[in-house]
């Protein structure tokens, strides 16, 4: 064998050990190296959510006490009559307080049970008034009863009086705590 054919052979075993043993050995680094990026990003993030962990947990207890407190501020219903004549006066004196009439009012349902512990009653309520009597009437049912849930609401001109009077309609769905036997 000459000395060319040598070194053509040296350099074709150089070539083939590259070929099979050195570049599975890089595919092989280079997989690894990316699957360890991998599990450090998961690491990461595993770490960030166990340093908010706490936050997470406080923020779901406040939740709860919140959901809580509105639950025992809502009105305990006892019996579905009494309870309908008493969330009507309290509405009925809340909106005539800001100088509005009243021409319709109908409970649309009787008592709906909603979730654990809580119910609904749906009722239909017209009031008449000045543009700015009828928005303060809203605004003041919105503030000072917070159970009560403004389904519908449709302002209009009104047809049957004259001048610068106005109807809203609102459908409401009024919140109560029910109690074992609520009728």
């Amino acid at each position: 064998m000459t000395s060319s054919q040598r070194q053509l052979l040296i350099v074709a075993a150089f070539l083939a050990a590259v070929q099979f043993v050195v570049k599975p050995i890089l595919t092989w680094q280079n997989d690894l190296n990316t699957e360890l990026a991998l599990t450090q990003g998961q690491v990461q993030r595993s770490e960030q959510l166990l340093e908010h962990a706490e936050q997470v947990i406080s923020a779901h207890q406040m939740a709860i006490e919140q959901r809580d407190a509105i639950v025992t501020s809502l009105p305990v219903a006892t019996e579905t009559t009494l309870l309908q004549i008493q969330m009507q006066s309290q509405l009925e004196t809340l909106l005539r307080g800001n100088n509005v009439t009243i021409d319709e009012f109908n409970w649309m349902t009787g008592l709906q049970s909603q979730s654990a512990g809580i119910a609904t009653l749906n009722a239909k309520v017209n009031i008449v008034g000045s543009l700015e009597n009828v928005a303060r009437a809203q605004l003041s049912l919105m503030e000072q009863m917070p159970f009560v849930r403004q389904q519908s609401i449709e302002l209009r001109p009104s047809q049957r009086r004259r001048g610068a009077v106005h109807e809203l309609t609102m459908i409401l769905q009024v919140a109560v705590r029910e109690q074992g036997g609520a009728s």
